[in-house]
């Protein structure tokens, strides 16, 4: 049922990706967020009285400077998820602020499910994930706010729900795939970030197709254009994914023409590009949530949320809504078929206890 599901809302995205018409996280952003009519509490703050003694523990590293700005949008999301769809029959929040150190994460943990926690979201990064993993055996639910890696120690409890490029750019590959593409190319430049992207489209165009995608570093785009614009000839390439973000795409997008699909991430979009550079980057298609996509949507008014000019900010508070909202399906273990309409895409839970986030398609210059 879940694959089917997924394959019909791909296939949705195949529609409106079809045509021209149509994270890193911003960790050192100024942010002030109020949360005067949120029921949560901070554990150093008063306690409350939660349903039957029951509670939503939120373990997020607030006390590392670097990681404060993310932690408090991600919390803002959390409690105003829980002020809209809370009722008597959910678990209250309880917020657990912890450092950077991975190493405490385990008595953090111990401590919330000692004072009755139901379920645990958090940890944020992946080097305390897999340290609580590897050091502690899990008794309640845990949704990790990021990716499982190669070392992640499988636990029956632990769930990973993250806003992961790779992820991202491998249903980019899923897009150009079900749209008949053959040859896509992978344009990339020298940072992590766009590695990231390349290595997901390319593992995931080799998983759906059987073939290697041709992936090509760009320097500098106004000096190589013509060994780009021949290279792309040699590979016959009839789609080109940028691995890249909004900043690097619009030096290299002039260089490209018209003749092929180009294709991005959510990356595209930081919400601080100039005129200029959206014009730089018209035609450009990319997969991004529905809080993103689709910001007046039914519903999406009672969050009560003042949009930030950083589409990054705004994508990490529409991530601890539903960060909640998974975590409040978890907590009822009679929940039933573990699919959610959330605002950062529809998700689905999957049997790796992995959760797929399906997103919508988007158009620079396009509606």
């Amino acid at each position: 049922m879940h694959a089917t599901l997924l394959l019909a809302r791909l296939r949705a995205a195949v529609l409106l990706c079809r045509w021209p018409a149509i994270y890193s996280l911003a960790l050192y952003c100024a942010l002030a967020i109020t949360t005067t009519t949120a029921r949560a509490v901070d554990e150093v703050g008063v306690p409350v009285e939660t349903s039957n003694g029951r509670f939503i523990a939120l373990l997020l590293p607030s006390q590392s400077k670097a990681f404060k700005t993310a932690c408090d949008t991600i919390r803002a999301g959390v409690l105003a998820a829980e002020r809209v769809h809370g009722d008597a029959s959910i678990p209250l929040v309880r917020a657990y602020a912890t450092d950077d150190k991975e190493e405490n994460i385990s008595a953090v943990y111990e401590k919330a499910v000692a004072d009755g926690a139901q379920v645990v979201i958090g940890p944020l990064t992946k080097p305390a994930i897999n340290y609580l993993s590897d050091s502690t055996k899990l008794r309640i639910p845990v949704l990790a706010l990021n990716s499982f890696d190669d070392t992640t120690l499988p636990q029956s409890l632990l769930y990973s729900f993250s806003l992961s490029v790779e992820t991202e750019a491998a249903q980019v590959a899923q897009v150009l795939q079900q749209n008949m593409f053959t040859h896509p190319v992978i344009l990339q430049v020298n940072d992590t970030l766009s590695q990231r992207m390349a290595q997901g489209f390319a593992q995931e165009w080799r998983k759906v197709t059987g073939s290697e995608p041709l992936m090509i570093t760009v320097s500098d785009a106004r000096r190589d254009a013509a060994e780009l614009k021949q290279q792309l000839l040699d590979a016959n390439a009839d789609a080109i994914f940028l691995a890249m973000d909004g900043k690097a795409a619009r030096l290299v997008r002039p260089y490209l023409g018209n003749d092929r699909a180009i294709y991005g991430t959510s990356q595209m979009d930081s919400g601080r590009l100039g005129r200029t550079a959206l014009v730089d980057l018209t035609g450009v298609r990319y997969l991004d949530m529905p809080w993103m996509g689709m910001p007046n949507s039914e519903g999406y008014d009672l969050y009560n949320r003042t949009r930030s000019s950083s589409n990054d900010l705004e994508r990490l508070f529409a991530f601890g809504i539903d960060a909640w909202q998974l975590a409040a399906m978890l907590a009822d273990p009679m929940g039933g078929e573990r699919i959610i309409d959330g605002v950062t895409g529809q998700l689905i839970v999957g049997k790796d206890h992995v959760v797929q986030r399906v997103l919508i398609s988007r158009s620079i210059g396009g509606k």
